[in-house]
């Protein structure tokens, strides 16, 4: 069946079709379904014609068209609803919203104050999530209504500023003449989690040439670093902080930089450095601090290790950026890139004994097998956001004995803190009763947590003004669902910050097409972009107080609201699952 999307008017509409009402705007919901029967068509012709640099670049609409290279059904039917159908490949494109608008913006409405909600926008998934949170959404709408992100953002990226012009210089300079090569090195040497020894060795070796006071193996971790630089004018200013990681993923033909992270801190050593050089030259106090955080790809997560550690303590703001097939920005507001996720290990342990007499052991394998098929028993009481993932990696040691030891290893998600809980509590019932069934024990070690993040729009809308301003490839004019700085969440809580996020690959995240990208033009033109941007936002979070402010205001009223809505879901699920099991 053809695929299409649904486009609904907030208020009734004319006979004709035209999504308009004299005495409001008119509000579009955007989300895919199937074309209800029995309804009344006509066609609309409409020219989609590509513009610039990318296939999936920006698309013109114009009704009606000499020349069509597209033509799409319209039903319309008699609930102020229109179908658009998906079948086309163009309209299935990631600008398939941003085109949708303009075109039945043009065709339908007489008004020019029309606002697209894509139900991608907002983190929450579930309607019981969205009850919970509608207030709260409203007050962060009020929030950025009062502080205009996206006005600020234009303001200061569209400004003269020699002073900032000259540390983007820089920044351009030293990636080129350095980083560049850095970033190419690590990339062809990829290291996986926790051994990233060659890594840290060629990156804290360049600090140390520097001038940078640098600290391997904080908070205990062997391949994580802090280098601290001051400023000649001393300490007494502001604390800035960048990013770095350098781990690898791994496959079954080795490890590899399919997620680009070999960029990383050579992307921000570009901006430090140019930075640290502004602050030295204007006599700006303050100190410079880049945090390596090694082991991203997986769990226990190393940033939540060196927050709970006090490593990030004393932090005005923290940045770092990604590699990503598109350049975009995130919608002001807490949520989590890959949902909320409990990282758990159980170990069964049970008796040793031969084979031939197996009645004398206790089967450890038994137990996981039967805590396995548990969980999958499990699917249908749970609701269906909920994602469940696991392997065993130990299993025993030879067929003739019976296993004395088998670990079952979960990531355990759901889109938010407080249901995960109630899976997580569902799934430990199950361990226990598989081992109690079996004669075994099982140990619960839940090594792991990511929670929801904090995004705030006053960095996401200056991070997009200056991508704009720098000529960023593939810029995504919707805004992305809100997801914080860092995969933990954690640390964004505590420390406004920004992850920037430009272009740098035509393969997807984790694949061996973002490797090949690293190293050619494309990559190395996204992470130019990406320091060049980071220098930019650094720099006016240091010279203009205004920005700051407003910073500092909206972390403060996201962090109490991110409380709210965990107070709010706790509340919305007590019927179906009891008692809250825990205030993550």
């Amino acid at each position: 069946m053809c695929e299409w999307v649904r486009i609904t008017a907030s208020r009734g509409v004319p006979n004709d079709g035209r999504l308009w009402d004299a005495e409001t705007s008119n509000a579009f919901e955007v989300t895919p379904r199937s074309a209800p029967e029995s309804m009344r068509t006509r066609q609309v012709v409409v020219a989609l014609i590509m513009l610039e640099r990318e296939v999936l670049g920006s698309l013109r609409c114009t009704v009606p068209a000499t020349e069509t290279e597209h033509r799409w059904d319209v039903i319309v039917d008699h609930s102020s609803s229109i179908y658009v159908p998906l079948s086309d490949p163009v309209t299935r494109a990631p600008h398939m919203r941003t085109t949708i608008r303009s075109c039945l913006t043009s065709v339908f409405t007489a008004s020019a104050a029309v606002t697209v909600l894509s139900s991608g926008i907002t983190a929450q998934t579930t309607e019981t999530q969205r009850a919970a949170a509608r207030e709260i959404l409203a007050e962060i709408d009020a929030l950025q209504n009062r502080l205009d992100p996206t006005g600020m953002a234009q303001r200061l990226a569209g400004r003269g500023d020699a002073e900032r012009d000259a540390v983007v210089t820089r920044t351009t300079e030293l990636w080129q003449a350095e980083m560049r090569d850095l970033s190419d090195f690590i990339g062809q040497n990829p290291e996986v989690a926790w051994e990233e020894f060659l890594a840290v060795d060629t990156l804290t070796s360049v600090l140390r040439r520097r001038g940078w006071d640098v600290e391997i193996g904080v908070a205990g971790l062997e391949t994580a670093f802090v280098a601290t630089w001051t400023a000649p004018a001393g300490a007494d200013g502001l604390t800035l902080g960048f990013i770095g990681e350098y781990d690898a993923l791994r496959d079954a033909d080795g490890p590899f930089h399919g997620d680009q992270h070999n960029a990383q801190t050579p992307i921000v050593y570009a901006s430090a450095f140019a930075i640290a050089e502004y602050m030295e030259r204007s006599g700006t106090p303050g100190q410079l601090k880049i945090y390596g955080t090694p082991a991203e790809e997986v769990g226990p997560p190393a940033k939540v290790i060196m927050h709970d550690a006090g490593i990030f303590d004393g932090a005005d703001l923290l940045v770092r950026s990604h590699g990503v097939t598109e350049t975009s920005r995130s919608r002001a507001g807490f949520g989590s890139c890959c949902l909320n996720i409990n990282e758990v290990k159980y170990t069964f342990l049970g008796r040793p004994s031969h084979q031939m007499a197996s009645w004398f052991g206790r089967n450890a394998l038994e137990a996981a097998v039967h805590f396995y098929t548990l969980v999958d028993g499990l699917r249908s009481t749970l609701r269906p956001e909920a994602s469940i993932q696991g392997v065993i990696p130990e299993g025993g040691e030879a067929p003739n004995v019976v296993p004395q030891r088998a670990v079952v290893d979960y990531y355990i998600r759901y889109p938010d803190p407080v249901y995960l809980e109630h899976v997580t509590k569902m799934m430990n019932d199950a361990a226990r009763g598989a081992a109690l069934a079996t004669g075994t024990t099982v140990e619960v070690d839940r090594y792991g947590e990511y929670r929801d993040g904090i995004s705030l729009g006053t960095l996401q809308e200056l991070a997009f003004a200056y991508a704009g301003e720098l000529d960023a490839p593939r810029m995504n004019p919707e805004r992305t669902r809100p997801s914080g700085y860092e995969e933990t969440g954690v640390v964004t809580k505590d420390i406004p910050g920004i992850g920037i996020s430009v272009f740098s690959s035509r393969g997807a995240n984790h694949t061996r097409g973002m490797l090949d990208d690293t190293f050619n033009e494309i990559g190395h033109t996204g992470f130019r972009i990406s320091a060049e941007i980071m220098s930019s936002i650094v720099y006016d979070f240091m010279t203009r107080p205004e920005l700051r402010d407003a910073v500092a205001e909206e972390q403060a009223t996201l962090s109490g609201l991110l409380d709210e809505y965990h107070q709010a879901l706790r509340e919305a699920y007590a019927a179906e699952i009891g008692a809250p099991t825990g205030n993550h």
